[in-house]
């Protein structure tokens, strides 16, 4: 796992109960649209936590 750098994400993730096999898949998403920008990639991956949209997927 890389250093954080811009958002803390993992920790909203944590707080919020998510698993963190549903953390690494939306890691392993927005990693393929934003490859190379580290400050995208953190806040895309912040905004999927907080969506919660992922609460619905998860059983």
């Amino acid at each position: 796992m890389e250093k954080i750098e811009f958002f803390d994400y993992q920790k909203l993730a944590k707080k919020m109960n998510m698993p963190n096999v549903t953390l690494k898949k939306i890691e392993k998403e927005v990693k393929e649209e934003f490859p190379k920008d580290k400050m995208m990639y953190e806040l895309h991956v912040l905004r999927a936590v907080r969506s919660k949209y992922w609460k619905k997927r998860v059983k």
